[in-house]
């Protein structure tokens, strides 16, 4: 009887076992992904705060300016082309955080951005106190916003601008074009100019100008925090205090994330990053898998669709006025100057890569390469993001316009000038993908463990049953002989009998 409780101790723990193993190995990746939730949910306290609050990862900002070789025969009326050298890269070590983080009852936070750079010479090709010859944005700027005004008024401009400039060239050192800005005494006397719809809140000309260490310029954010809904984490919900930005119809509406939260579904065919600075979101399409420090993670990149207009992809035509204006540039410019105080600026990948080529054939001295393409890898499982290569590329356009002579200098009289490029490399670091790998290695390794629980449960299963038939044959053995033993005693008492 003891043999018979343990065979039902084998066959009841390999049970236990087996069924501990398939609930597990069924359930394991819907807890693991609860868990990977629990830390990613954006709250005080959870593991992705900190990590969004103040960015621990180094940051890069390489800027990179075009200096015009040949302004002299480009003044001089000469039938050339323009001609630019690409300057740099000038790096500067940035540091990024949010500020001013309040929580609302709708599972969503609001923060601005603060973000300080520091120059690092030592990384850099080049000193800040280079000298660049470029087009005059202000001048550019003024001309572009007084394109459609009355011919009078813009003669009246141009002699006002004649008397500080005598052409629309201007030269100033890397610090003064990024940082410090370039003083110009027209900016002064903008406010004073009839017909303007912009107000322009700077008295100086910079890239960067006041953007160092400030928290208004890239204005306020409101970012679901996915507590409600996972997948919503991170996404835009409002920007500036609307929910819609300068554009019109869909492409007006926010989407996308700011970059450093990411909740992807399994085939994600594409995301979408809000770039504060175009007034609207970028969308790049799964390109590939990529191995960043040993980490398997998902590609997407930008393609034709970028910044097409409309000319190949229909959605895309809400970038431009409804009319299709000649404001509406070829596939691979976007017109942003409702988002830069109405500056005829238009923002491309670097060196004009992707785009269409009657702008670029216009220009010596660019060679766009696949390197220049704006690139974002994640981790698809955790969501973690593993590297991203940001860079895009700011011009103005300068066409001719009767009555402003000052802005009619380039031989040519419809051209994108290519001004500056900037990139920001970011790839993880070796802390936190070892953290990465340690959480994978739970993910993938756990269910061998619970595949083990079943193999072992069937084992004592199995084993169970042997030694149980084992013993039944034995008892039936037992059995046998008994009987047999009883028959044969039976038997001779029978013989007894008779011989008697």
């Amino acid at each position: 009887m003891v043999v018979s409780k343990k065979n039902v101790w084998f066959i009841g723990s390999g049970m236990g076992l087996v069924g501990l193993g398939v609930l597990f190995s069924t359930t394991w990746s819907s807890i693991f992904h609860a868990k990977i939730q629990q830390m990613m949910i954006l709250k005080e306290g959870s593991t992705s705060f900190g990590i969004w609050r103040d960015i621990p990862i180094p940051i890069y900002l390489e800027c990179f300016l075009f200096n015009i070789t040949n302004v002299n025969e480009l003044l001089a009326g000469n039938n050339v082309t323009m001609q630019v050298q690409e300057m740099g890269p000038y790096v500067f070590r940035e540091i990024s955080k949010k500020v001013n983080i309040s929580w609302n009852d709708n599972s969503t936070v609001t923060f601005r951005n603060q973000r300080f750079w520091y120059f690092q010479p030592h990384l850099s090709n080049g000193s800040l106190s280079d000298n660049v010859t470029s087009i005059n944005p202000v001048l550019a700027t003024i001309a572009y916003t007084l394109r459609t005004e009355h011919i009078m008024l813009k003669v009246f401009v141009d002699m006002i601008l004649r008397m500080y400039h005598t052409n629309i060239f201007l030269k100033a050192n890397v610090s003064s074009w990024l940082f410090d800005g370039v003083q110009d005494p027209i900016l002064d006397l903008v406010g004073q100019i009839p017909g303007l719809p912009y107000t322009i809140p700077f008295d100086r000309f910079g890239w960067f100008y006041k953007r160092n260490g400030s928290i208004e310029a890239d204005g306020i954010f409101v970012t679901n925090t996915g507590s409600d809904n996972f997948r919503e984490l991170g996404n835009i919900e409002r920007w500036q205090n609307s929910n819609r930005t300068v554009y019109r119809d869909q492409c007006g509406e926010l989407k996308g994330t700011t970059g450093e939260l990411w909740a992807l579904e399994k085939n994600q065919p594409e995301i979408n990053i809000f770039a504060a600075d175009l007034c609207t979101h970028m969308s790049l399409a799964y390109s590939g898998e990529v191995m960043i420090r040993g980490l398997r993670g998902m590609e997407f990149a930008a393609n034709d669709s970028l910044f097409d207009n409309g000319h190949k992809y229909s959605n895309m035509a809400c970038f431009c006025d409804e009319a299709r204006d000649e404001n509406c540039l070829p596939s691979g410019a976007l017109n942003v100057s409702s988002c830069k105080y109405g500056a005829p600026a238009f923002v491309t990948r670097p060196h004009f890569l992707g785009m269409d080529p009657y702008y670029p054939s216009k220009i010596q001295g660019l060679t766009p390469n696949e390197k220049h393409n704006f690139k974002m890898s994640i981790e698809p499982i955790i969501g973690m993001p593993l590297a991203i290569s940001a860079q895009l590329q700011a011009n103005a356009l300068v066409r001719h316009i009767p009555g402003l002579s000052i802005n009619n200098q380039l031989p040519d009289p419809d051209m994108l000038i290519p001004m500056f490029w900037f990139r920001e490399d970011i790839q993880v670091n070796e802390e936190y993908a070892n953290f990465a790998k340690a959480a994978l290695g739970v993910y993938f390794g756990l269910p061998y463990g619970f595949y083990l629980f079943i193999i072992i449960g069937m084992c004592l299963i199995v084993s169970g049953v042997y030694r149980m038939r084992k013993f039944a044959l034995a008892k039936l053995r037992e059995a046998d002989v008994a009987a047999s033993q009883k028959f044969l005693s039976h038997g001779d008492k029978k013989i007894d009998i008779q011989s008697l």
